[in-house]
């Protein structure tokens, strides 16, 4: 039946390390990777989200000031389509649910005010007061693709929080805790073999071994606990 020698433990301790690190190096470099292209995925959905609001909220501007020009009708025509077309954009980059409330209402109250908008006398103030409602629900839309921007860039401080962790433990508390748990089982040896080193030498000293045979085993063992670094004391030198 085989048993766990201390060679087994050192054996083991000595590829924990290497092993761990091994599987753990492809998965960081991944990790890393990933959380490397987060700034790419924030500019195609998060601050896209928000550039189309703040677009929605410049066309509005520019429809109330361009109505008072000459080709206002124009302009105003021009920038309700560029509105339109902002609203789709955002609605294909929102994808919380606090956007998609902000774009609802939004959508829900734009049609009918900016139609009411288009139609009325350039003179006529009585439109202002639905336009800057539009303007307010614009804000919660900015104020939502924010929000969104923030909950990620949380998520990517978490996420680096978390490789970082996990670096820590792969390169440096995994080999050092294999380290100090050999430097234990060495000393451990250490002490065992000097404690046979002792023994062997009671033995070379006493009438019992005298015989051949048995003399020639001590020799055999003595030159053993040589090889392993614990050779006959020196009687010149004091004990360590």
């Amino acid at each position: 039946m085989s048993r766990i020698t201390v060679i087994t433990k050192i054996r083991f301790l000595a590829g924990v390390a290497p092993v761990v690190m091994l599987v753990a190096a492809p998965m960081l470099a991944m990790a890393f990777s990933a959380l490397g292209r987060v700034p790419a995925a924030m500019n195609n959905n998060e601050i896209a989200a928000l550039s189309d609001a703040q677009g929605l909220d410049e066309a509005l501007y520019k429809m109330q000031w361009g109505r008072s020009q000459p080709d206002g009708g124009q302009i105003v025509l021009d920038q309700q389509r560029r509105f339109a077309e902002l609203m789709d954009s955002a609605a294909a980059n929102a994808y919380t649910a606090e956007q998609r409330r902000a774009l609802d209402a939004l959508a829900a109250a734009a049609k009918p005010t900016l139609d009411a908008f288009r139609k009325a006398d350039p003179r006529d103030p009585s439109v202002e007061p639905a336009m800057a409602k539009l303007h307010g629900l614009v804000i919660d839309l900015v104020n939502a693709d924010e929000s969104a921007l923030a909950r990620v860039a949380r998520m990517t401080r978490s996420r680096g929080r978390e490789f970082a962790i996990l670096t820590l433990i792969v390169a440096l508390v995994i080999p050092w805790t294999c380290f100090a748990l050999l430097f234990r089982i060495a000393g451990q040896a250490r002490v065992e073999m000097r404690a046979i080193r002792a023994r062997v030498e009671s033995l070379v000293e006493s009438p019992q071994t005298a015989a051949k045979s048995v003399g020639r085993e001590v020799e055999e063992i003595d030159a053993s606990l040589a090889r392993l670094g614990f050779p006959k004391p020196n009687p010149m030198l004091a004990e360590d």
